[in-house]
């Protein structure tokens, strides 16, 4: 979400100190004595469990997610602002509510005992966000399971804004309000959800529109042809994701691509600084970290932050350009609303992500990388719905990193993103189905996304270059990352 923040939520912020409050104490029952109004033994066992657990997540040493002084002062320790919201009930609510978006995000149940620990040690939070890959792909199918039996809700796909027929001549004259940003205060003084971006308005209508018209052109492949949407340019209309960017390179477009990386923000939280108003809000990094199982040799793991990867589509009219001229910036990935193409730009990206660029193309190999993505757009959203998967098929057909990396190895023959979780076997009946058809048996598409997905290893065990690819992650330069966790892993995975 876009645009001006709620006032009501946010108008007094409660200060993130480094000293938390005193925790509560639960108080012993001596034997022979009459136990307090609302104790009971499983309560007491509780509280044994959870401090027992906790007394072992404090020895394991500090927390993943302790940042590095200095290096991004528009951000917040985590660990730093569990300590200060934790011991309030709402504090206590909020914790609860990770806790469960943890599993609804991931699949991955948070076990009882580690509950218990994160209730009352707040800095345990941390430890619950520190996953496997076979957790992470044992957690979606598990989704699945729950989906298909009917007790999971499936999540939507945002509202259409265009008509099934729409000319690219009226888009400055469409009604496409930039969507407003709203924070949710699940604590005093924490925050979750998105900034907008410094992109104008205009701008972030641009990106939104054209990356609808890339979306619904790859979705025609498979579309019946009552649904197909067409969309008109310079007085010719299109139905193909191909012809319409081969027109843009012919009429004078530069299309480029490039496929870049940065820190998954999966928790989204943020904090007010204390004393601004209207408020001044600083990033709280909360990622989710991936147990890579390759470890020095004192046996301390590398752990990494889970990457998103994007393959960034930029659009920019030259000097001769004929035809409507609009310049946009799309995103291609899977994502869990669908596959396919977003706009860029909506949200403000925190600066403790990072960003990298692990591969460009322009011109004619660009408008190949995009027929590659429209094709597997139409491949893994069809399959998804004709498998009845959970969340258009994420995990079970891979995440934004297996979708970007499909791409990048048909296009250029090697990809670098880790960790990849797509069960081959899902897509390449599919596949084998389209190639068997004697109007696609020669598709070069579907048999360069064949064989980039068979190529691809997956992260649900280790493999030969599960290493380099975890250490590729890293999106920042050496000296940047924000937590000491990234500079040990840094140091675990060049060894």
């Amino acid at each position: 979400m876009t645009g001006r923040i709620r006032n009501n939520p946010v108008t007094t912020p409660q200060p993130i100190r480094d000293t938390p409050p005193a925790a509560a104490t639960t108080p012993s029952t001596p034997a022979g004595e009459p136990a307090p109004r609302g104790w009971s033994p499983r309560g007491a066992a509780t509280a044994r469990v959870a401090g027992t657990v906790s007394n072992a997540l404090k020895s394991a040493g500090p927390s993943s997610m302790e940042m590095l002084p200095g290096r991004y002062p528009d951000a917040v320790s985590f660990p730093t602002v569990l300590k200060a919201v934790g011991a309030s009930p709402q504090g206590q609510a909020a914790l609860k509510e990770v806790l469960d978006g943890i599993k609804a995000k991931t699949g991955v149940e948070v076990p009882a005992e580690l509950r218990a620990a994160v209730l009352a040690n707040p800095e345990a939070l941390t430890k619950a966000l520190e996953v496997t890959p076979g957790q992470l792909s044992g957690g979606i199918l598990g989704m699945n399971a729950a989906y298909q039996a009917g007790k999971l809700k499936a999540p939507g796909e945002s509202p259409r804004l265009l008509p099934q027929k729409f000319d690219l001549k009226d888009l400055a004259s469409l009604d496409v309000a930039r969507p407003k940003s709203e924070l949710k205060e699940l604590a005093p003084g924490l925050f979750q959800g998105d900034l907008p971006s410094a992109a104008s308005d205009a701008q972030v209508k641009q990106n939104r529109v054209l990356a609808e018209v890339f979306h619904r052109l790859a979705g025609n492949a498979s579309a019946a042809g009552d649904q197909k949407f067409e969309v008109t340019y310079n007085g010719k209309s299109f139905s193909t994701l191909s012809d319409f960017t081969a027109a843009l390179k012919k009429d004078g477009y530069e299309v480029n691509v490039r496929f870049d990386e940065r820190i998954a923000n999966f928790s989204n939280l943020k904090t007010a600084v204390p004393g601004t108003n209207p408020p001044k809000f600083v990033d709280v990094p909360a990622p989710l970290m991936i147990k890579t199982g390759i470890k020095d040799g004192a046996g301390k793991e590398a752990l990494v932050p889970a990457v998103h990867s994007e393959m960034i589509i930029s659009l920019k009219p030259g000097p001769n350009t004929k035809g409507p001229k609009f310049e946009a910036e799309l995103k291609y990935y899977q994502g869990v609303s669908a596959t396919g193409f977003f706009p860029a730009n909506v949200h403000a990206d925190p600066s403790w992500c990072g960003r990298k660029t692990v591969g460009e193309a322009s011109g004619d190999k660009a408008l190949k990388a995009i027929k590659l993505a429209g094709a597997f757009t139409d491949l893994v959203n069809t399959t998804a719905k004709d498998k009845h998967l959970y969340a258009a098929g994420y995990g079970v057909t891979g995440v934004c990193n297996d979708s970007v990396a499909v791409v990048q190895q048909a296009l250029t023959g090697k990809a670098s993103q880790y960790p990849l979780l797509m069960k081959d076997s899902v897509l390449m009946g599919e596949i084998d189905k389209r190639l068997s058809d004697a109007n696609r048996a020669d598709d070069a598409t579907f048999k360069s996304l064949r064989n980039a997905i068979k190529d691809l290893p997956s992260d649900t065990r280790m493999t030969p270059s599960t290493k380099a690819r975890a250490l590729a992650s890293l999106p920042w330069a050496e000296g940047k990352e924000p937590f000491q966790s990234s500079v040990d892993a840094r140091r675990i995975l060049s060894e």
